[in-house]
C-alpha cells in the first residue's frame, strides 16, 4: 500500500451486519454467493475453504476473507471441528470538500486466505473479535457504536500486518505507548532519550520502529501533536506566546517558524483568519 492509499483505508467506515463467535458443528458446511464483505479468523479446529479453484485448510490463526459477490465454499472436518469468528460488514470511505459529502469504497488490502504468525498479533486480534461478538449480542445503539469502534481497530491491525512491514505487534505496542506518553505529556520537555528510556529500548531501535510505524520521527510526530494542540488554543484566542508555552515550545521564535513549516503560515496570521 502506497502512503495515500493507506491513509484512506484507515479512514474507512465500517458497518456490521453480523458478528459471531462460531463453534461449527461436525456437519458445518458453506455453498453460497455472499453479498456483504466476510471475515473469518479461526482459532481452533480445522475447516477447508475454496475461492474460485483455490482451496485452503484452515487452522489456528487463519484469516479468511470474501468479497460480495464471492462463490463461499467450505466445510469443517468431523475429527476437530472448526471455531472461528466471523463478521460480515460494508463499508465506504467519506470525504468531505467544497462542502459536499462524497462517498466512495476503496479495495481492502486483504487476499482470501493468510496467517496470522506473529502471536502478538493474533492474541491481540483475537481479543478484538472476542469483544466484537460479545458486544453484537446487545441491540443497544451505543453497543453498536463500539461494535464499530472495535472492528475499526481490527482492520487497521490486519491493513499493518498486509503492507508486510518486518515489525511485529509488539513494536506496534511500544509504538502506541510513545504516542499516548506524548499527548499526554507534550507541554513537557520531552528528548529523544526520554521517549527511548520510557518505551525501555534504545534510541535508535525506537526511531527504527516509530518510523516504521507512522512513517515519521518521534520528535517530528511530537511537534506535529503540539503544532495541532496550537492551533486549537489559537482558535480559542490564546496569544501567541502564550500557545507556545503552553504547548511544549520554550522559544517563540522557533514555536513560530515551526508552525509557519507545516501550516504554511504564521500563529498570527492563521489568528486572523479563524
Amino acid at each position: 500500500m502506497n502512503v495515500e492509499t493507506a491513509d484512506t483505508l484507515y479512514n474507512i467506515y465500517p458497518e456490521l451486519l453480523y458478528a459471531v463467535d462460531r463453534v461449527s458443528v461436525p456437519s458445518w458446511k458453506l455453498s453460497n454467493s455472499i453479498n456483504a464483505h466476510n471475515l473469518m479468523l479461526v482459532y481452533d479446529g480445522r475447516a477447508e475453504f475454496t475461492y474460485s479453484d483455490i482451496t485452503k485448510t484452515a487452522t489456528k490463526g487463519s484469516l479468511i476473507y470474501y468479497k460480495p459477490g464471492d462463490f463461499r465454499v467450505a466445510r469443517t472436518f468431523r475429527e476437530a471441528p472448526m471455531k472461528c469468528y466471523a463478521v460480515e460488514f460494508m463499508y465506504t470511505y467519506p470525504t468531505y470538500s467544497g462542502g459536499e459529502w462524497s462517498l466512495s469504497t476503496p479495495s481492502l488490502p486483504l487476499g482470501f486466505y493468510q496467517k496470522l504468525t506473529d502471536a502478538y498479533l493474533f492474541d491481540k486480534v483475537s481479543n478484538l473479535f472476542s469483544s466484537l461478538t460479545k458486544n453484537a449480542l446487545s441491540s443497544m445503539e451505543r453497543s453498536k457504536a463500539r461494535q464499530r469502534t472495535v472492528f475499526s481497530e481490527i482492520l487497521y491491525l490486519l491493513f499493518q500486518n498486509a503492507e508486510g512491514n518486518s515489525y511485529n505487534y509488539s513494536a506496534i505496542r511500544k509504538v502506541r505507548n510513545v504516542i499516548r506518553y506524548m499527548t499526554e505529556h507534550f507541554d513537557q520537555d520531552i528528548t529523544l532519550n526520554h521517549l527511548s528510556d520510557y518505551a525501555n529500548v534504545s534510541q535508535s531501535y525506537l526511531g527504527k520502529i516509530f518510523k516504521s510505524v507512522t512513517g515519521k520521527s518521534p520528535i517530528n510526530y511530537l511537534i506535529e501533536i503540539r503544532i495541532n494542540k496550537a492551533k486549537c488554543l489559537l482558535q480559542d484566542g490564546f496569544s501567541v506566546t502564550k500557545v507556545s508555552r503552553l504547548v511544549g515550545f520554550n522559544d517563540i521564535y522557533y514555536f513560530s517558524r515551526t508552525f509557519k513549516k507545516l501550516e504554511g503560515l504564521s500563529p498570527s496570521a492563521y489568528m486572523a483568519i479563524r
